[in-house]
């Protein structure tokens, strides 16, 4: 899986070993267990977002909807 970091932030693209994941970079994580995880708790969490291969995105959805305001109480 393919991602690029919206965010600076110190991660990891194996699940081992940690570096500084750079805003604006686009990583490949491991096909790995390990990697797919943390893929996507990135893109969860909002540090990143899914690179969708040209040649491979026929009919895919979004990798990380936009979220909506919360209504104010």
């Amino acid at each position: 899986m393919k991602i690029k970091m919206l965010k600076t932030i110190p991660g990891s693209i194996d699940g081992v070993t940690v570096i500084e994941l750079q805003a604006g970079t686009e990583y490949t994580m491991t096909d790995a267990a390990r990697g797919q995880r943390r893929a996507a708790a990135y893109i969860r969490r909002a540090e990143a977002a899914e690179v969708i291969d040209a040649a491979t995105a026929s009919d895919q959805a979004p990798a990380a909807p936009a979220r909506k305001a919360r209504a104010k109480k």
